[in-house]
């Protein structure tokens, strides 16, 4: 898991910074309209900023109609529009690296580095010139007067727990520009090799472009937030006249690759966190008796639960295995049902096929395989493992259906951060008790977190027993 902690600053009920550290299980506890959802609720607003540009969310990617984040005015602290929203958002890089960026293919861009670039203008990759072993991104949020909406007015990025730099805009959002640089924070190969100063020093014109926290750097993206996937590009005014030999051209996008990768970078890897995670919401629904998985995956169906029936249907055998012993097994949930997927042939009763099949008569292979071609149809089913009867799951309490999707979730492998509301929500104390084993079972090597918002204090011993 990569998100380490979120800070949080004029966004609903939090006005000063509030900073929430993320272990790989995090309890949100408290008294009701206490903030806990503000938590939840921040990490898909950052999700939409970052994935969207969508500063004004409503509707989030991860949920339904259900979650209704209600635009900036009402997200804002106190609907005060002269308040700046503010998150902080660290992560760690112990097990990924920041991408590469390679503005473009500098030999055959600059003939004038041809036989001098290998040798003289190496771009070195930032994770094997210095240890980056955690980052993070801050992002501001503003109201807009100019342009009568909210503005991402500032995006910076920091290393190590130092900043690193900013990228700001004016009040209409025009002149994106790094607006500062920190000179003190050297990332360097060695002693005699630095990294971004040495390209800088040698392109950039500090006459036009300033220096220190009054730097005006400007860059030819259309907004604060960099572009997913796509470097940076600095504005030619800003360079000095290029000189008749040497790898002029070379040496600006060796900076901007590196600048690329440094400011980038974390909102890449912050995106795919976040795109690895799933939501879901306090309520979730029962399944029709007529349901069908969805043929495309629809993320904001985890919101209410019905993610987890299409997951099961499409799923493997073993997984449904998987999702059955923990419902069933009296050392794990204990819920009292098992899984079973029954599958089904759809045939015509009126066709010739249904009259052969039912007379009895011999199959030869041309009917054999019409039958195979059917087309095949799944039903999940309920095993009541007192009286070895199966059921639909519509014709029991609804506790089992408020379980199941929080059990496919956390054993679902393509989720890294599983988002829950009221795991605990129509099931007994024993349930919920033992859905803390259920949690701690699936974090070994700290690669899920379990973000969970609750008031059962039975979950809550079981954790604080184990």
């Amino acid at each position: 898991m990569d998100i380490k902690a979120i800070t949080i600053e004029n966004f609903k009920g939090i006005r000063e910074p509030v900073r929430v550290e993320f272990k790989p299980i995090t309890l949100l506890f408290g008294p009701n309209s206490a903030g806990k959802s503000t938590i939840v609720q921040a990490l898909h607003y950052v999700r939409e900023i970052l994935e969207r540009n969508n500063v004004d969310a409503d509707r989030s990617v991860g949920a339904d109609e259900s979650f209704d984040l209600g635009g900036f005015q009402n997200l804002v602290h106190n609907h005060d529009l002269t308040r700046k929203i503010r998150f902080k958002i660290e992560m760690s890089l112990d097990i990924c690296d920041l991408p590469s960026f390679h503005t473009g293919n500098w030999k055959e861009d600059d003939p004038s580095a041809k036989g001098f670039f290998q040798e003289d203008v190496t771009h070195w990759d930032i994770n094997q010139v210095v240890a980056i072993n955690t980052c993070w991104i801050e992002l501001e949020v503003k109201w807009s007067h100019l342009l009568g909406r909210p503005l991402l007015s500032s995006y910076a990025t920091g290393f190590n727990d130092i900043h690193f730099a900013t990228i700001t805009c004016a009040d209409d959002g025009k002149r994106v520009r790094i607006s500062y640089i920190n000179p003190d924070h050297r990332l360097k190969r060695d002693d005699d090799f630095d990294v971004i100063w040495d390209y800088y020093n040698d392109v950039v014109n500090e006459k036009i472009v300033g220096s220190g926290t009054d730097l005006n750097l400007l860059l030819t993206n259309p907004t604060v937030l960099p572009k997913w996937n796509r470097p940076l590009s600095i504005a030619e005014e800003c360079f000095v006249e290029p000189p008749s030999d040497g790898p002029y051209q070379s040496l600006i996008q060796a900076l901007e690759g590196y600048l690329s990768q440094l400011l980038v970078g974390p909102r890449e890897v912050l995106t795919d966190a976040l795109k690895k995670s799933r939501y879901i919401g306090p309520i979730r629904k029962t399944p029709p008796r007529d349901f069908m998985a969805v043929r495309s995956e629809d993320e904001s169906r985890w919101a209410s639960g019905l993610a987890a029936w299409d997951i099961l249907y499409k799923s493997t055998a073993s997984f449904v295995d998987d999702v059955s012993a923990w419902l069933s097994r009296e050392d794990r949930l204990n819920a009292g049902y098992s899984l079973k997927m029954s599958r089904f042939k759809k045939l015509d009763m009126d066709g010739p096929l249904y009259r052969i099949l039912a007379s009895g008569e011999y199959l030869d292979e041309e009917i054999s395989a019409q039958v195979e071609s059917l087309p095949e149809e799944k039903q999940l089913i309920l095993i009541d493992e007192k009286r070895r009867l199966e059921v639909l799951p519509q014709d029991i309490g609804i506790g089992i259906s408020q379980l199941l999707p929080v059990v496919v979730g956390s054993l679902d492998k393509g989720t890294d951060i599983l988002m829950i509301e009221q795991p605990e929500l129509h099931i007994h104390p024993g349930l919920q008790v033992n859905l803390g084993d259920l949690f701690i079972s699936q974090i070994p090597g700290m690669a899920k977190c379990f973000i969970i918002e609750t008031h059962s204090e039975h979950l809550l011993l079981r954790l604080l027993r184990r």
